[in-house]
């Protein structure tokens, strides 16, 4: 078995104080493994006093994502139970699309401080910064192409339950795929496949979530963030956590087949729903009011002419 500092930080916030033997006998390792344990820890953050005759006592954890808060005590059974940290990359997607090929296993989330190529849908350029939640989940479900948009509906749904769990904020779902608060963005999401035409043969997800970072002036009117509506700094720990937890619940329900669950709870948080909408599509721009949403999340919109079906477009609201 290796030991991690996430063991290391487990016995720590376990004791009030915990002398460096101790630790040793635990987990099996020499006392100078947990002293380079513990300057590893100090490096990413975390504040540990050392006394003599009393060893080690935690005390206090970084504001910054770390591997071993997010693990620690994560009520997930496979979601998140693998974690990459990675300070830089170009695409979290693009990372984990390269180790989904690689036979990574499901569940496993790529988490970078910052990207510099994020995008969201149609290539666009979504800007990444520190201070923001950025990550990719990597899934292997057993789904038609068809079916994936489902999984971002989970993905939109996990992320309005982990905002309302740890702040006072009311955000919303924008079809097909963004988190609006006070009708500016919040979050945009991008499912990713590799497929054949009877199945996926991996899906990745990515969101990208506005929490402490600065938002470029150029898109303040459009965008927004968790800090700026709160008012305050958002623990970002405490959100990825939840998310993790209510993404593995709903996306379970997919995987068993009672999409009906997944359409529910979309059509509660949506503020499409009821909407007079315009959307543009590849063939033609649709005028009309939002009414419904497919099993597959497409959106059902009813016109002077009749009802339309609209797979993928790009919407604003009348």
């Amino acid at each position: 078995m290796t030991i991690t500092t996430f063991d290391i930080i487990e016995l720590l916030k376990n004791h009030e104080w915990i002398s460096g033997q101790q630790i040793a006998e635990e987990l099996t390792i020499s006392r100078t493994a947990v002293w380079k344990h513990i300057q590893q820890l100090r490096k990413k953050g975390y504040q540990i006093t050392a006394k003599p005759n009393l060893g080690y006592h935690l005390e206090e954890t970084p504001q910054m994502l770390t591997i071993e808060e997010i693990k620690h005590d994560l009520d997930t059974t496979f979601i998140g139970q693998q974690i990459r940290h990675i300070d830089s990359v170009s695409s979290t997607n693009d990372y984990a699309k390269d180790l989904a090929k690689k036979g990574e296993p499901e569940g496993s989330i790529i988490i970078a401080n910052e990207q510099k190529q994020g995008r969201g849908r149609k290539q666009r350029f979504w800007a990444s910064p520190k201070g923001g939640l950025w990550f990719s989940i990597i899934l292997r479900p057993h789904l038609l192409p068809s079916d994936a948009m489902q999984i971002t509906m989970c993905a939109a749904c996990a992320m309005i339950e982990s905002i309302h769990h740890n702040t006072n904020l009311h955000p919303s779902i924008k079809w097909p795929n963004d988190v609006l608060i006070n009708n500016k963005k919040v979050c945009g999401i991008l499912t990713e496949i590799s497929a054949e035409l009877d199945g996926i043969n991996y899906l990745v997800v990515g969101i990208g979530l506005n929490v402490n970072n600065k938002l470029p002036e150029e898109l303040t009117d459009i965008s927004t963030s968790l800090q700026k509506e709160a008012n305050q700094l958002v623990n970002m720990t405490a959100i990825l956590k939840n998310f993790l937890t209510s993404f593995e619940r709903l996306y379970l329900a997919v995987k068993k087949g009672n999409i009906s669950l997944i359409q529910k709870t979309w059509m509660d948080y949506s503020s499409t729903i009821g909407s007079n909408v315009k959307i543009i599509t590849e063939k033609e721009i649709v005028k009309g009011t939002a009414i419904d949403l497919g099993s597959h999340g497409e959106l059902i919109v009813r016109t002077d002419q009749g009802k339309k079906t609209i797979i993928t477009g790009d919407i604003s609201y009348l």
